[in-house]
């Protein structure tokens, strides 16, 4: 259904435009096309939904972790049919959220049922209640299409965005640092019925790992380093080349690489972020488990007020978007979520984590910016990026699993 909806004709939600792709995309010396894709993703984090609730006949008092107090606090209000100041709301600690818990399900439903025994109730979902029930990371597939031009550039793009997510499935398909004359970035919708949710660092995960993933691609195939074709790219936005600068200066871009290991790179931003990748992957070829060993980034944030917070931040954001590149992924069978529990739905465990993550922050006097999800987008990517410098093979649908790994490097 996806792939009959990218060859409709009908164009779908425009994320961005610039010149006039349909005259110069036909006229270019070389067109370059690839599809990417990535499977719906659960938040798994650590405490499983949970909320106490007390309704009395005038007020309601809940406790809850939530990201969004005033928007908790409104919808058990109007659900009850209360005025907004006759709950009282104590905000709690989260024990993760990455976006499922600027939800508010699991609320009305302790609320409920408070109010069914009038009494003061907790609720606590179960882990397979709160993973079959949950809010996904959209599903997609996308397509990509790059014009070369004579002189050997990237003269146009064509960013096709299909999947089930709606408003989710947008963010981060713009490339407006990467100087491209002619460009089509849109996205198609389709409803499955599924629950998605913002998912940390929203639709830039998926659409990061596609952009330069493809940026990689176009590298290749016109025999230029991956690192350079981007410092072409970024050549008028100083900021930018100089997050990537650093980054290949901190990785030694370039320079050996030990026997059976090789590196890759890419370039993303987020919340006005800006943020660069590098990692050094080996490869067990028997079982296809990839390993990643280190991570260099690098992040302009602008003026950043705690040092050390912004680096706690990356650090997450890279381990948490490393799981969902190499494990994570959500699958349907007859309406019905199939996983249920950690046990088939693994998460990253200690002994896959990287051996060494390098950071650097880049000195700025300007604005402060989102750091929380800065580290993510890139992931995908630069491990898509190192797998074909080790193997001479593409990997394109996330999660990058064993199985996946070994039908690619067979085929």
């Amino acid at each position: 259904e996806y792939e009959a909806l990218s060859k409709s004709s009908k164009t779908g939600s425009i994320v961005a435009q610039a010149g006039d792709l349909n005259r110069e995309l036909p006229k270019a010396q070389k067109t370059i096309r690839a599809d990417y894709k990535n499977d719906y993703i659960y938040h798994a984090q650590m405490e499983p939904l949970n909320a106490v609730a007390h309704v009395k006949s005038d007020s309601a008092e809940v406790w809850v972790g939530t990201q969004a107090s005033d928007g908790t606090r409104n919808d058990v209000a109007n659900h009850l049919g209360l005025d907004f100041k006759s709950v009282n709301l104590h905000t709690c600690y989260l024990g993760g959220g990455f976006g499922r818990r600027s939800m508010t399900d699991f609320v009305i439903e302790a609320v409920d049922i408070s109010k069914a025994v009038n009494l003061p109730v907790k609720l606590q979902w179960t882990r397979e209640d709160d993973l079959q029930y949950g809010a996904f990371r959209p599903i997609s597939l996308q397509k990509l299409e790059a014009g070369i031009d004579q002189n050997g550039n990237i003269n146009s793009w064509k960013h096709v965005v299909i999947g089930t997510g709606g408003g989710l499935l947008g963010s981060g398909a713009d490339i407006p640092f990467y100087d491209i004359p002619n460009k089509l970035i849109e996205v198609r919708n389709i409803d499955h019925g599924v629950r998605t949710k913002h998912w940390r660092a929203v639709g830039h995960g998926p659409n990061k790992f596609a952009i330069e993933t493809f940026v990689d691609e176009i590298a290749l195939e016109q025999k230029k380093d991956p690192y350079q074709l981007r410092r072409e790219l970024l050549k008028n936005h100083p900021r930018e080349l100089a997050v990537l600068d650093k980054v290949a200066d901190m990785a030694q871009w370039g320079s050996p690489v030990p026997v059976g290991r090789a590196r890759g790179i890419a370039f993303a931003e987020r919340s006005g972020s800006l943020a660069a990748g590098v990692c050094e992957i080996s490869l067990d070829r028997s079982t296809g488990k990839i390993k990643v060993h280190k991570i260099w980034g690098s992040l302009d944030g602008g003026v950043v007020v705690h040092p050390a917070n912004a680096k706690y931040q990356m650090e997450g954001s890279l381990v948490m978007g490393l799981s969902s590149v190499l494990f994570e992924s959500i699958t349907f069978k007859e309406g019905q979520v199939e996983q249920s529990n950690f046990y088939d739905y693994p998460i990253l465990r200690m002994e896959d984590a990287p051996e060494e993550i390098i950071l650097e922050i880049i000195p700025s006097s300007e604005k402060p910016t989102g750091i929380g999800e800065a580290g993510l987008p890139f992931m995908g990517a630069i491990i898509s990026n190192a797998f074909v410098a080790l193997t001479g093979k593409r990997l394109r649908h996330m999660p990058f699993t064993p199985e996946k790994v070994l039908e690619v490097l067979s085929s």
